[in-house]
């Protein structure tokens, strides 16, 4: 993208001046290196190879969805649902009685297995939220229940004509998320931009590719790593938007330690049994440098690597685990952020619950002539107005400490 000079200059009388605008959100894909911002790359767009003039359009392997207004809700609706818990221990086999802490997963009709003992329970009434009547032991040995016992809500039956079951509605409270405005100006005088040296390049094209390549990286920090709170206020009270990232959204009950322990055998087995323990078998894995390293150590990742992806317009190593595979791609903001002693860090999504969000008309532009009018300079910037919506949550894992 050329702006070398004047170009977009209408006159040079200041008070005439015109700002140009320009929507460079799929040639913002290629600025800087792709692994320092995963996110932002894997929305695709333009791809520059080889310094050539002709880009490739490379295919985005994240949606990209507009959120018609500032605040959008995300509804989410987890199919794994199915699961009711005792609140206390249940000591006879024949009590049908069984007090369970409040939910709303289980209806009359349900078979449920209890996942400790295998106890098949047929629930006949459901008094309360927190308390159920079943048949006990539908098979051939009796159990009891002991406090806090997990009951997996198996299938449906009923008698012939039986009624509808009753609504499960397995809706979870409506999440608001805002979109963040971005903004990275830069600017040059008059004096430089005029004065073209024939071994030198444009102060001006400097200058802008540096702030596009910073701009790029303020929203892949901020998808990252946007803090929990939703807004804040500036000093006037006004207030400020901010995205909520995908580490705060995905939280510690998601999170795999492991305790400086990380080996083959545990990557292979819980640590990829974690993983996909909901969701597709596919993922992608982003990892810093620590933890890439490690996974290259591994015998079995030498043996089953598959030679290298760019349909995506970033290095992808594919990984086959027995519970799954993982597209492993290196994240160059986690080196940037994660403190040197919790170095060693990933984190598995599931790509199809990942949504980057924008406003309408604001994603990614670039603005020339900003400039107060009489001003001696000319400036520029890049404004984007956008966040990410990260659904299904159990469907993502962060590895960490290993």
């Amino acid at each position: 993208m050329s702006t070398t000079g004047n170009a977009s200059k209408v006159t040079g009388n200041a008070s005439t001046e015109q700002r140009l605008d320009v929507d460079v959100s799929d040639i913002l894909f290629h600025t800087g290196e792709p692994s320092d911002t995963p996110i932002i790359a894997l929305k695709g767009g333009k791809l520059y190879l080889g310094g050539g003039a002709t880009p490739k359009d490379v295919p985005g392997r994240i949606k990209s969805e507009i959120a018609n207004e500032v605040d959008y809700k995300i509804i989410e609706k987890d199919p794994l649902a199915r699961t009711a818990q005792a609140s206390s221990a249940v000591a006879s086999t024949s009590e049908e009685t069984i007090p369970v802490d409040s939910q709303t997963s289980v209806y009359v009709g349900d078979l449920l297995v209890n996942k400790r003992t295998g106890e098949v329970m047929y629930c006949h009434t459901r008094t309360s939220a927190t308390s159920l009547e079943c048949k006990r032991n539908l098979g051939s040995t009796s159990y009891e229940i002991a406090d806090d016992d997990v009951f997996y809500v198996s299938s449906y039956a009923t008698k012939q004509a039986g009624s509808k079951r009753g609504m499960n509605s397995q809706l979870a409270a409506p999440r608001t998320r805002y979109c963040q405005i971005f903004k990275r100006s830069f600017g040059v005088s008059d004096t430089l931009l005029n004065v073209l040296l024939v071994t030198q390049k444009s102060e001006w094209d400097e200058e802008m590719t540096q702030a596009m390549v910073n701009h790029k990286i303020d929203i892949e920090n901020a998808l990252w790593y946007g803090p929990g709170a939703d807004s804040t206020t500036d000093a006037d009270s006004n207030t400020v938007y901010l995205t909520r990232g995908i580490l705060n959204e995905i939280g510690a009950d998601r999170t795999i330690d492991c305790k400086g322990a990380m080996d083959e055998a545990t990557f292979f087995g819980e640590v990829a049994e974690k993983v996909f323990e909901y969701g597709p078998s596919r993922k992608m894995l982003f990892a810093d440098a620590k933890f890439l390293t490690r996974l290259n150590d591994f015998s079995r990742v030498k043996q089953q690597t598959k030679p290298k992806m760019t349909d995506y317009g970033v290095s992808v190593a594919e990984v086959e685990t027995g519970h799954g595979i993982l597209d492993v791609v290196r994240c160059g903001v986690f080196n940037k952020h994660v403190e040197v002693s919790a170095q060693g860090f990933a984190v598995a999504l599931d790509l199809d619950a990942i949504a980057y969000k924008h406003i309408k008309n604001r994603d990614s532009k670039y603005q020339v002539d900003i400039q107060t009018p009489g001003d001696d300079a000319r400036e520029g910037q890049f404004i984007t107005e956008a966040g990410v919506s990260v659904r299904l949550l159990d469907h993502h894992k962060i590895i960490k400490n290993i």
